[in-house]
C-alpha cells in the first residue's frame, strides 16, 4: 500500500472545518501544572570558584507547561478550555495563573497546599544555548484533601465539557485513586477521556478513549524498542491489550505518528521534512490536538492527522510554546506545497505481526 496524499488523508474543506469547530469544544484539563521559568544571560567568562561558567542574568521569563501548557494549547488552538490542579502557596503559583490569564485560559482553578511548592522547571539559557536546568518540585501523592477538592471542581464542570484531558507528569496529582474516580466520574456522564500519561503510571489508564505516548515512553512502558516497522506494530498491540481503550496514538519524532485502535487497525501519519529547532511541549501540542480533533467529529484518521499537524509545528519552535491555529494552517498548507506529510499507510491489527505490510515506516514493509 503506497501512503496517501495529505489531502486523500485529510481534505482540506475538512481541515478546515474542524478547525472552525475546535471553538465550539470545551476541554477540562486535569493535572500536573507546572511553570516554567528562562533566565537569559551571556556567559563570558569562567568562575574562580569551579570550573563553570558565569552567566549574567538579562531577564526572565515564564511560560505554562505540564497541564498549564496543554490548556493554553487548547485555547490557542481556538478551544474553549478550563484548567484544574495543584500549587502551593507561594508567589510561583501567582506567577503560573497570571501567565495562563495571558494566555487566554479563561477557567482556571489552582487549588493551594501548603505543604508542597509550585513545581517550577527554570532553565538557564547563555544566549540561545540552554546551560542548566534546575526543578523545584514535589513528587508525593497530593492528600486526600487536596483529591476531594479536586474531584469536586471537576464534578463541578463535567456537565458543561466535552471532554476530559488528564496531562499525568508524575508530580503527584494524578494519584491510581483520583485517576479512577475521575474517569468514573467522566464516563457517568458520558464526557469521553483521553491522556497524556509517564509509563510509571500507564497501569491506571484503563479503558480510555485514547491514550497518548512519545516513542521512548512506549518503548519504556511495553520493553520493545522500536527499531522498524514490526516493532512498532507489536508496540501497538501491548499497548491497546495494557490499557484496554479505544485508541494508542505513539508520536515517532521525525517519522510522524501511528494511531492503533481497538476496532481492529492502525494507521502511520508521516512526518514532514523540517528543521526541528526544540521538542519540548511537543506531546502537549500533540494532545491537545488530538482532543480537539475528536471532540469535532474527526475520525482517528483525521485526529491522527491533525496531532501530527499540531506536533510538527511545535518543533519549529523554541522554549515550551503554544501551537496556534495559524501554526496549524501553515504547516498545513507548507504540507501541500511540498506534496508531504499527512500520508498514511494502514493495517488490520487482526494480522500477525510480520503478516501485514503498511508503507511510510523506515522504507520498509511487513512481508
Amino acid at each position: 500500500m503506497r501512503p496517501q496524499s495529505l489531502q486523500a488523508t485529510l481534505s482540506q474543506a475538512r481541515f478546515h472545518g474542524l478547525l472552525d469547530a475546535f471553538a465550539r469544544q470545551r476541554l477540562l484539563v486535569v493535572g500536573d501544572l507546572i511553570l516554567d521559568q528562562y533566565i537569559w544571560g551571556v556567559a563570558e567568562r569562567i568562575s574562580p570558584e569551579a570550573p563553570v561558567m558565569v552567566v549574567e542574568q538579562q531577564r526572565t521569563t515564564y511560560a505554562a507547561g505540564g497541564a498549564a501548557n496543554v490548556a493554553a494549547n487548547v485555547v490557542a488552538m481556538g478551544g474553549q478550555a478550563s484548567l484544574i490542579g495543584v500549587v502551593g502557596k507561594d508567589a510561583m503559583a501567582d506567577r503560573l495563573e497570571t501567565v495562563l490569564t495571558g494566555a487566554g485560559v479563561a477557567d482556571i482553578v489552582l487549588l493551594s497546599a501548603a505543604e508542597r511548592p509550585t513545581t517550577v522547571k527554570t532553565r538557564i539559557l547563555a544566549g540561545d544555548r540552554q546551560v542548566l536546568r534546575v526543578d523545584r518540585e514535589e513528587r508525593q501523592p497530593i492528600d486526600p484533601t487536596a483529591a476531594a477538592r479536586l474531584l469536586a471542581e471537576v464534578d463541578a464542570r463535567l456537565a458543561d465539557t466535552d471532554v476530559l484531558l488528564l496531562s499525568d507528569y508524575s508530580k503527584g496529582v494524578l494519584t491510581a485513586n483520583l485517576i479512577e474516580r475521575l474517569v468514573e466520574q467522566a464516563r457517568a456522564r458520558g464526557k469521553p477521556v483521553v491522556a497524556n500519561p509517564k509509563p510509571a503510571n500507564l497501569p491506571y489508564y484503563s479503558g480510555l478513549d485514547l491514550v497518548s505516548l512519545n516513542q521512548s515512553e512506549a518503548e519504556t512502558s511495553t520493553g520493545i524498542r522500536i527499531q522498524g516497522e514490526d516493532d512498532l506494530y507489536r508496540t501497538g498491540l501491548e499497548l491497546l491489550r495494557r490499557t484496554e481503550g479505544e485508541a494508542v496514538l505513539v508520536t515517532l519524532g521525525g517519522r510522524g505518528l501511528a494511531v492503533f485502535l481497538r476496532a481492529g487497525t492502525a494507521h502511520h501519519v508521516a512526518a514532514f521534512t523540517q528543521e526541528v529547532f526544540d521538542v519540548c511541549g511537543a506531546g502537549d501540542s500533540v494532545i491537545a490536538a488530538a482532543a480537539l480533533a475528536r471532540a469535532s467529529g474527526g475520525d482517528w484518521v483525521e485526529v491522527a492527522t491533525v496531532a501530527n499537524l499540531a506536533g510538527n509545528a511545535k518543533v519549529r519552535k523554541r522554549l515550551v510554546v503554544p501551537v496556534t491555529r495559524r501554526d496549524l494552517e501553515s504547516v498545513w498548507a507548507h504540507a501541500l506545497v511540498n506534496g508531504e506529510g499527512g500520508a498514511a499507510a494502514s493495517v488490520d491489527t487482526a494480522a500477525q505481526p510480520g503478516e501485514a505490510a503498511w508503507n511510510g515506516y523506515g522504507g520498509t514493509s511487513l512481508k
